[in-house]
């Protein structure tokens, strides 16, 4: 009767070990779901308003296991259940996987940045898109820039205050030669460059989605008096193509290229 006993009691353990266990699974399937969704979205197979649903759903449904991981690893504390709480530990923490990734490769603080998917360092007279236009879809957010709302929003972040236009003590056609340059070894791919017009356009993909972004690069002789003869203004634009948010994108982008510009420039001088 007592090995009967033991018997009944393992089977009844490997039962509960069994169903604890479909909590992580389940959120690997979900995690699984997530990378395959983001993968399409890549390479071009999946749209991205299609892609955002598939993510919404999927977030959600990690988030409710999430939430019944918790009640059962409560429940394994009190029952004295070691094998149910370490899978429901492991399910929420594969739950929280969706919002720790986009934390760690986006930054906390660009999720506070304002509602704006279209960043200029001019925003009186923002650089116009051109080249980029054919490659458009339907359904992507305008190129037209959207005025003094947008400008207001910029202007009033304290994250885009260092947005602004940079002035180099090279000619027109050599400061685009060096944006073309730097376009180039930060990984954009340049549509159209024209140094005499001193103009440049290029496109980049955001590092989590490979979400397309435009880019425009305006190059004039500088009017500032102080300046050297040989001087020119850089202006630089970067939107979007979908969302609402960029969530920081165009404006870390902006500021790379700046900085590389700056450094570049400066030495070509010396």
């Amino acid at each position: 009767m007592k090995g009967r006993a033991s018997h009944m009691e393992a089977r009844i353990g490997r039962s509960r070990r069994h169903w604890s266990r479909w909590l992580y699974r389940i959120q690997w399937t979900l995690l699984g779901a997530m990378f395959l969704v983001a993968a399409l979205l890549r390479v071009g197979w999946l749209s991205y308003p299609r892609a955002f649903d598939l993510f919404m759903v999927a977030g959600i449904a990690a988030l409710g296991v999430t939430l019944l991981s918790m009640l059962v690893f409560m429940w394994g504390l009190v029952k004295g259940h070691p094998e149910a709480r370490a899978a429901a530990l492991w399910a929420a923490s594969l739950g929280l996987a969706p919002l720790a990734l986009p934390l760690l490769t986006v930054g906390r603080h660009n999720f506070e940045v304002p509602p704006i998917h279209d960043i200029s360092t001019d925003l009186d007279n923002p650089p116009k898109f051109d080249a980029v236009l054919s490659l458009r879809k339907p359904g992507d957010n305008s190129t037209d820039y959207g005025g003094a709302p947008v400008a207001q929003q910029q202007r009033s972040a304290a994250v885009y205050k260092d947005i602004e236009p940079l002035v180099l003590p090279l000619s027109v056609a050599q400061a685009t030669q060096l944006a073309e340059q730097v376009a180039g070894e930060l990984g954009w791919r340049v549509i159209a460059a024209y140094p005499v017009r001193g103009h440049l356009e290029a496109v980049d993909r955001t590092r989590l989605l490979g979400l397309s972004e435009d880019i425009v690069v305006r190059i004039r002789p500088s009017g500032d008096e102080s300046a050297s003869q040989q001087a020119s203004r850089v202006d630089i634009r970067s939107a979007s193509r979908v969302g609402i948010s960029d969530l920081g994108s165009n404006g870390e982008r902006i500021r790379a290229f700046l900085r590389e510009m700056r450094k570049r420039g400066t030495s070509a001088e010396q």
